[in-house]
């Protein structure tokens, strides 16, 4: 389902080879624009946040991706992701 790994896709936005200032980006994503933001498939993300790969925070009915935490584990040096790495959370 989601083949893609967010190893290499994340490498440019920690690199910010992307031009795109951290500043002027909200802390949480929708699906769809992360999507966009990476360049990976929607289902390749909504594979990544159901199987807690990626960072995400429940926001009423919504499950967003938090940029926010994502941004500060590449800046803290996290350079894979796994199944599992982000856990449950509410």
């Amino acid at each position: 389902m989601h083949k893609e790994s967010p190893d290499n896709l994340f490498s440019p936005v920690l690199q910010n080879k992307q031009g795109v200032s951290f500043s002027a980006l909200p802390p949480l994503l929708s699906r769809e624009l992360f999507a966009a933001f990476t360049g990976a498939s929607m289902d390749t993300v909504r594979g990544w946040a159901q199987t807690n790969t990626i960072p995400t925070v429940k926001v009423g009915r919504q499950r967003l991706i938090n940029l926010e935490e994502l941004i500060k584990d590449l800046r803290n040096g996290k350079k894979t992701f796994q199944q599992g790495d982000y856990g449950e959370k509410s």
